[in-house]
């Protein structure tokens, strides 16, 4: 069976909510039960039943789904995506559920034989209102730590599936041609837009050369500031560069009208560099299309005077150099797995 990603295992599992709960519980409590007519002490068949009928649907759709959410491996991206959107401590919250919810079930054993012991009809409605009043104590106390999880289940299926693949992430100021490039070259389709910070989310496309197949990342854009002053938009980009980044193309506009300077661009290229190494880094100056000879001239010899590695320039709107580029980075990961 082939493995899924954490946001297809997360996404399969739904946990109910209080109100959720309460509703169902009140209901089976409402139900009528019909049993065999002449049948003694039918009041004890009546109300195992209706204890069996919660204590089943909160296994199925409480403990069972718990565990099964216990079982997935959160990476550390994952976690501190989680932090970002303020989901803290999901692992500690799993597992205070699942201990209370193991302590709901040693109650259904506990109010089972009270019931089987009941003397009238009167004595196991009792116990089984108890029961149900425990249960729903418990659910009423566990609201937030339903809901930090709930939302936390919600986040993580929306995340792009990251497969156990070569990564290349890649990364630059806002306005640079980086979805543009992710949508030519992968099977991504970023949305494209001439205002900066369109990109919000990190988005993966997949690309296969020479039976080489990677995974390729969009991020959104960053701006030059240190890490405590990133917004939550850059802060997905940086999480990306830091834990799933094997190489990471930076893009540079060169256009003397771009959107951010160039100075800004490469300010931003030597805090990467100084933070994560110039050996997994592809300097990329974009839109060749579009820039004058003797600008491009001057825009690579200012990053040669920051970075040794070497400069590529292309076109992602037109596909120029495009090709040699992905194959030059696929070409270092062939050598590097080998």
């Amino acid at each position: 069976m082939e493995k899924r990603c954490v946001s297809e295992e997360v996404g399969s599992i739904r946990i109910p909510d209080f109100n959720e709960v309460r509703e169902y519980v009140l209901k089976v409590y409402q139900d009528r039960i019909s049993v065999p007519k002449g049948l003694k002490r039918k009041y004890v068949v009546i109300y195992l039943s209706k204890i069996d009928r919660v204590n089943s649907y909160l296994v199925n759709r409480v403990l069972n789904n718990l565990e099964k959410l216990s079982k997935i491996s959160i990476s550390k991206f994952y976690q501190e995506i989680l932090k970002l959107a303020g989901i803290n401590g999901y692992e500690q919250t799993l597992n205070i559920l699942y201990r209370r919810m193991k302590v709901i079930n040693r109650l259904w054993s506990v109010y089972r034989v009270g019931i089987k012991s009941s003397l009238d009809a009167k004595e196991a409605r009792r116990v089984f209102r108890e029961y149900i009043g425990r249960v729903l104590s418990i659910f009423r106390r566990s609201s937030d730590e339903l809901d930090l999880i709930r939302s936390a289940v919600a986040l993580l299926s929306k995340i792009p599936c990251i497969d156990d693949l070569p990564t290349i992430v890649v990364a630059g100021m806002p306005q640079t041609g980086k979805s543009t490039f992710v949508g030519n070259v992968s099977t991504a389709k970023p949305k494209v837009s001439p205002f900066p910070f369109t990109t919000k989310d990190i988005i993966l496309g997949h690309i296969e050369l020479d039976s080489v197949k990677v995974q390729i990342i969009d991020t959104p854009g960053i701006l030059d500031r240190p890490l405590n002053e990133l917004n939550p938009i850059e802060r997905k980009a940086y999480l990306a560069i830091k834990y799933l980044a094997d190489y990471i193309l930076y893009f540079i506009d060169p256009l003397e009208d771009s959107y951010y300077n160039i100075e800004n661009q490469l300010k931003l290229l030597q805090s990467i560099i100084n933070e994560f190494g110039e050996e997994k880094i592809f300097v990329v100056i974009n839109k060749i299309d579009s820039v004058k000879p003797e600008r491009l001239e001057y825009v690579k010899k200012l990053v040669s005077e920051r970075t040794n590695t070497y400069i590529y320039t292309i076109s992602a709107l037109k596909n120029l150099n495009t090709h040699n580029l992905i194959r030059d980075v696929v070409s270092r990961i062939r050598r590097n797995t080998v």
